[in-house]
This record gives structure tokens, C-alpha cells and sequence, in this order.
């Protein structure tokens, strides 16, 4: 998928949880709350943007702008860039 119109393509970060024993006993479909910030990977971005930015480079971005497209099996993100809040130099995954 080609991103247009000011849009980079990118690949959620995975965030790794840690498993930690608790004295207090919470519900089975307990979820932690989830940060409203998320790292990516850039993968690629329309020819209109202006922020400069690389394929490959990891952006930090507002969980609730970043928008899954799924066609034929195969999940895109999509994220305008003015929801890219900064660049993360000496990234390591």
C-alpha cells in the first residue's frame, strides 16, 4: 500500500508486558490501561509530507489517531502525520 495525502505507513511496536506476581487479586478480563502514546516503524509515507522523516525510523505517535485498514486478509496502519509527536534516535526493538 502506497500512503497519500500526508500519511505514513507504519508497523506498531510491540510492547512487551511483564508478568509480576501480586498479592491482590484482580478480575480475569482485567486489562492494564494501555498508554495513549505508541512507538512505530515507518515503512513508508506520501510524497506530500513535510516532516522529515526515513523509511525505517521509529516515530512516537497518539494511539487513538493510528488507523488499521484491513483488505484481503492483511492489516495496514496509517497514521496522519500531524500525530507524530517525535523521532526516536538509537531505537532497539
Amino acid at each position: 500500500m502506497k500512503p497519500f495525502n500526508r500519511h505514513l505507513l507504519v508497523e506498531p511496536l510491540e510492547e512487551e508486558e511483564e508478568e509480576t506476581e501480586s498479592v491482590i487479586v484482580l478480575p480475569t478480563d482485567y486489562e492494564k490501561p494501555k498508554s495513549q502514546y505508541i512507538t512505530a516503524k515507518v515503512l513508508d509515507y506520501a510524497k506530500d509530507c513535510n516532516t522529515i522523516i526515513s523509511k525505517g525510523s521509529v516515530v512516537v505517535i497518539e494511539r487513538r489517531m493510528l488507523h488499521a485498514i484491513e483488505i484481503k486478509g492483511e492489516t495496514y496502519y496509517l497514521v496522519l502525520e500531524n500525530y507524530i509527536f517525535g523521532r526516536l534516535d538509537n531505537y532497539e526493538a
